[in-house]
């Protein structure tokens, strides 16, 4: 998927109208062969300001869908939050590569969460197994807790996914 039809797919015509939860919903979950060209053009072209916000107002929405037992995903989950934040706070400042990096870190992340991570929700009523990426088991998670019916989840085959480290500045640990 080139710009064109990643801007189509966020249903936007430029990035300055990418400011919306549902723009970065769509994006973050999409399941589509987005190329990294296009996740960058857009990141550079984002107001990175607007985008660690929606990040915020996602991953927020996103944690409160975990499983009350499943710490690991929901401190992995925090983490990654942290960095693409981070990210987009040092692509505002312009610092040296940062949009290349949060490029790169958002398209692994939605790439890791739609597509390639495994968990295993098991119907507790029937003993059905899916496995299924994070995405799925977090909306699993959702309907569970509006529709009844209960599941187990195993995030073990889903934590694998290392950060790339990012150095946080003392002003920055100060302001946060």
């Amino acid at each position: 998927m080139d710009r064109e039809e990643l801007f189509e797919l966020l249903d936007i015509e430029d990035a300055s109208q990418f400011e919306y939860f549902e723009n970065f919903a769509d994006f973050a979950e999409s399941d589509c062969a987005i190329s990294d060209d296009a996740v960058y053009e857009l990141m550079r072209e984002v107001d990175m300001k607007t985008f660690a916000e929606l990040c915020e107002s996602y991953f927020y929405d996103v944690l409160e869908s975990v499983p009350g037992d499943q710490i690991d995903v929901y401190n992995l989950l925090e983490n990654i939050k942290r960095a693409l934040i981070g990210l987009s706070e040092a692509a505002a400042k312009d610092e040296e590569n940062a949009c290349l990096k949060l490029a790169d870190e958002f398209n692994r992340f939605r790439l890791w969460y739609a597509q390639e991570s495994a968990v295993e929700c098991r119907n507790l009523a029937t003993d059905e197994v899916l496995t299924v990426p994070v995405r799925d088991a977090l909306a699993t998670s959702r309907l569970e807790k509006l529709e009844g019916g209960e599941y187990s989840y195993d995030f073990t085959g889903a934590l694998e996914y290392e950060l790339d480290e990012y150095i946080m500045t003392y002003a920055d640990l100060v302001e946060e």
